[in-house]
């Protein structure tokens, strides 16, 4: 497995172990990267945050969104997560830098 495939895997299993349930899949995760990249390069910096606030709704409910943030691997992961969508090509480093000041 390689860097890309392992942060999926420990990605999906922390979120699915804090919620109880399988919500989800390292498939899943690839092709929200695959689709952010899409938003992004059709639509710019202000779709892709379109797409982003409107992720976590359509992924969880609003007590797995609170569960998510009390999580003590949340600021870890997250900027784990940040880090692979700068080598994706998702997000500028600068975007990133902002992005992880605000999941503090």
């Amino acid at each position: 497995m390689n860097q890309k495939q392992l942060l999926y895997h420990d990605f999906a299993r922390t979120v699915n172990r804090t919620l109880g349930r399988t919500a989800v899949t390292v498939e899943r995760i690839h092709r929200t990267v695959e689709e952010a990249k899409r938003v992004r390069q059709t639509g710019g910096t202000m779709a892709l945050l379109q797409y982003v606030n409107g992720l976590s709704e359509r992924l969880f409910s609003p007590v797995e969104v609170e569960k998510l943030k009390q999580s003590p691997r949340r600021t870890e992961l997250s900027n784990r997560m940040l880090d692979l969508l700068v080598k994706e090509k998702v997000l500028t480093p600068s975007q990133a830098m902002m992005l992880k000041g605000m999941v503090r």
